[in-house]
């Protein structure tokens, strides 16, 4: 899977913006490294295409005041765990549990990050 590339064009102008959206690009980019880091399932990993795509288009279309830690972490603690998680299905690759440990984190500050490595 792809890391999500910082572009020019996810800009806003405004310098605080584009360092927290820039830090969330990192972050997402720290789970698809863990992802290609350990077998998973297959619902993990439509998951985070979905996710990726998603979070892409959100930077090219989202009003510059945007806070997309906040609003793609709450879209994940929805979305996990997924739906093989602990059955038979499950890879046991801790993904899940990483990404809700890490949205956790991030979303009681001042946690920097969604996806710190472990």
């Amino acid at each position: 899977m792809r890391p999500l590339r910082w572009k020019s064009r996810y800009q806003t102008g405004d310098a605080e913006v584009d360092r927290r959206n820039r830090a969330f690009v990192d972050c997402l980019n720290t789970l698809i490294h863990s992802a290609g880091q350990r077998e998973h399932c297959r619902e993990m990993e439509e998951f985070i295409g979905r996710f990726t795509a998603d979070a892409e288009q959100v930077l090219v279309e989202r009003p510059a005041d945007q806070d997309l830690r906040a609003e793609f972490a709450h879209r994940l603690l929805d979305a996990l765990p997924l739906g093989p998680y602990g059955g038979s299905a499950c890879r046991q690759c801790g993904l899940c549990d990483l990404a809700r440990e890490k949205i956790a984190e991030h979303l009681e500050p001042p946690a920097e990050c969604l996806f710190k490595p472990v």
